[in-house]
């Protein structure tokens, strides 16, 4: 798996024009009136800020309407969409609903007329539908004949073709998290997949939770994931039986929700015969604003995943439920251009809500982005993104283990697999698209979802893994390609103490607290590692007092020729101390021997995401000033040759940036970025 997608990688190969795209609800235009009201909003300005529409087929989330309600609807889009046509903007139909998204206005819509969703605790969905039965295909069917007799040029399908979170929120916990456990479903997998044996809900949820069950997780998985791509390929069918020529779109749900059902995003949009990719994730509003640095690497994740084929990625800047002072316009084109920076090339505006007042400030901010935008994917496109790599495996919840007091399918304590992304929050580059030459960060338990070889490959490179994933090494019995053990895990009263290793440069002798009672479980949050005889110790733990508690830190090059670093003191809490982000740099260099791409000088909260050419000629870095305080002076090692121009754009005009060489590349001096702007540099001609 990790070959594969590394190979993938060389190859991709994306349209370098951007695209801008708007996504319009059923109330913008079904009546006259909203539909002239936007229509001339998106049209007035062409090509400045619409290059494509996609009307949405249904305002709600639960999925049945009736088809003679339906067919209606199609009759107005086909009206609306020809409009758009003539106007020169690409115009196609967003399918919202496929299953159903969440239980949504179960008191008053129809009722399912077929199998609805039964989760793991038999509880029945009251708005989505099992994926397999005989009567949702027949619907589905007649939907998409529908939609596509309305002569769109393209259709969305959206990411309620998923098998977790199909009931929504109930007193602030989800329901109908893992799906589906119905007659249907339960009978098609004892026949398929589990060699005849018939299981009833309760003794397949039984059979789960017998730890050497593995096989039969890793069964159900497989027998979800078909069961979307057999969905999906019958979609294809119906719709390219109307329109041979039709165009195909794909959204996928985010990395860390996915796994449930593979994912198996090969199999899908090869199913789908889908060359749009729309990838999934939540960043609703800017209370968090650097949450949008996680969302920008969960999408990334995604688009790197996605096969060749699909030539237009486009990020999904979504507001919902569309308030307009829960986001502000200068988060809107951070987080656009986080979203480009990680290699889509669009942008799918899901801005407009219920009510017309709300998104004129959004219609007048998109044209001045639009150049910045054009030159960042115009210059990025074919260029994988350059960091350590937040590994991620698609396999992850069939393959992890199951330990005491764990149910399956459940969410997994340190299975979070942006766990990583506080490493860039402290100015270290993350990348989306393989180890490749930087290194792998692997947290938690997430190395349970590659098999030893896959593991020994990532060993071989440079990794950074925190005393969780050495803890998975030892059972495995390849901790001795991390130089270490954990000897005694500690929960309460200690720091940590940097030593004076080469590798700590100034920041040797240095304390760093975390205070791990404080913050709810912190069992393995200070392991003390027994370091091998070749092992360098970097930190070790004190009590309050003074007195020494052994390692906590260590580095190690194994006999593959890896580096390799464990981090058992709080890794991913409270590093943002200056000391401590430069010890992390000065690791994150030595693991991937001087190649990290960029290196942030000062102690300032820039957020770096790069994408470079093999030969680092040329390439893209976006700044993120994550940060109240605007940084006026900020020096940026570039790991680059020397000769390499670099220019910073400033709306439709890039203007070089002086630089001066230095042994390892060039650095550059920026200055004047305000609280929470992005700087984007474009790296050679």
């Amino acid at each position: 798996m990790l070959h594969e997608h590394t190979e993938h990688m060389k190859g991709l190969m994306m349209k370098r024009t951007l695209t801008l795209a708007w996504r319009i609800g059923v109330c913008h235009y079904e009546a006259d009136e909203a539909f002239s009201r936007v229509f001339s909003a998106l049209t007035a300005e062409r090509p400045a800020i619409a290059d494509e529409v996609a009307l949405f087929d249904s305002l709600t989330h639960h999925l049945y309407v009736p088809l003679e309600t339906y067919g209606r609807r199609m009759a107005v889009v086909e009206r609306r969409l020809a409009e758009f046509r003539r106007a020169g903007v690409r115009a196609g139909i967003n399918v919202l609903t496929t299953l159903g998204h969440v239980n949504e206005a179960w008191s008053y819509m129809e009722p399912l007329p077929f199998q609805p969703m039964i989760d793991s605790n038999g509880v029945a969905s009251t708005g989505c539908a099992c994926p397999n039965t005989p009567e949702l295909r027949a619907y589905v069917r007649a939907k998409y004949t529908l939609a596509a007799q309305a002569r769109p040029e393209f259709i969305w399908v959206d990411d309620d073709l998923r098998m977790h979170h199909h009931g929504g929120m109930v007193n602030g916990v989800w329901g109908g998290s893992w799906n589906c456990f119905c007659p249907t479903c339960l009978a098609t997998f004892s026949a398929a997949a589990a060699a005849g044996r018939t299981y009833s809900r309760e003794k397949l949820i039984a059979a789960f939770n017998v730890p050497e069950n593995g096989e039969l997780r890793r069964a159900w998985v497989r027998f979800n994931a078909e069961s979307l791509r057999s969905l999906l390929a019958e979609v294809k069918e119906t719709v390219r039986a109307v329109d041979s020529r039709m165009v195909l779109g794909f959204m996928t749900a985010g990395v860390g929700w996915s796994t449930y059902a593979g994912p198996d995003f090969a199999g899908w949009f090869a199913a789908l015969d889908a060359t749009k990719a729309r990838p999934g994730g939540g960043f609703y509003s800017d209370e968090t604003p650097v949450t949008m640095y996680g969302k920008a690497l969960d999408v990334g994740l995604q688009r790197a995943f996605c096969p060749e084929a699909v030539d237009d990625v486009q990020y999904e800047l979504e507001n919902f439920p569309y308030q307009a002072l829960k986001k502000s316009i200068a988060t809107l084109r951070n987080e656009c251009t986080l979203a480009l920076a990680v290699g889509h090339n669009g942008i799918a505006m899901n801005v407009l809500g219920l009510s017309g007042e709300d998104y004129g400030p959004i219609l007048r901010a998109v044209g001045p982005a639009r150049a910045e935008w054009a030159q960042l994917v115009a210059h990025g496109t074919g260029l994988p993104t350059c960091g350590l790599w937040p590994a991620w495996a698609p396999g992850f919840m069939g393959k992890h283990s199951l330990r005491p007091g764990e149910s399956w399918p459940g969410h997994v304590r340190g299975g979070d697999n942006l766990q990583a992304r506080v490493f860039g929050e402290i100015g270290l580059p993350l990348g989306v698209d393989g180890p490749g030459e930087c290194g792998t960060v692997l947290s938690g338990r997430l190395a349970e979802g590659f098999d030893d070889e896959e593991l020994r490959r990532l060993l071989s490179g440079g990794v950074l893994m925190d005393s969780d994933t050495l803890d998975i090494l030892q059972r495995r019995g390849l901790a001795d390609l991390a130089g270490a053990s954990i000897a005694k895990r500690l929960d309460n009263g200690v720091v940590e103490r940097l030593s004076g290793d080469p590798l700590n440069g100034d920041t040797a002798d240095s304390l760093r607290d975390a205070r791990i009672e404080f913050w709810g479980d912190a069992t393995g949050q200070a392991d003390r590692i027994e370091p091998g005889p070749d092992t360098r110790v970097l930190a070790r733990m004190e009590d309050y007092f003074g007195r020494d508690q052994g390692p906590c830190m260590t580095a190690y090059e194994n006999a593959l020729g890896g580096r390799v670093v464990v981090m058992g003191y709080a890794p991913w809490m409270f590093i943002h101390s200056a000391v401590k982000r430069r010890q992390l740099q000065n690791l994150a260099d030595w693991i991937a021997r001087g190649r990290l791409p960029v290196r942030v000088l000062p102690a300032v909260r820039l957020i770096p995401l790069v994408r470079l050419s093999g030969d680092r000629r040329r390439g893209t870095v976006v700044l993120l000033n994550a940060g109240c305080d605007a940084i006026d002076h900020a020096e940026i090692d570039l790991r680059i040759p020397p000769e390499t121009p670099v220019r910073r754009v400033s709306g439709p005009a890039a203007t070089p940036v002086p630089t001066r060489p230095t042994p390892a590349g060039i650095t550059v001096t920026l200055q004047h970025l305000p609280p929470w702007t992005t700087v984007t540099l474009l790296l050679g001609e």
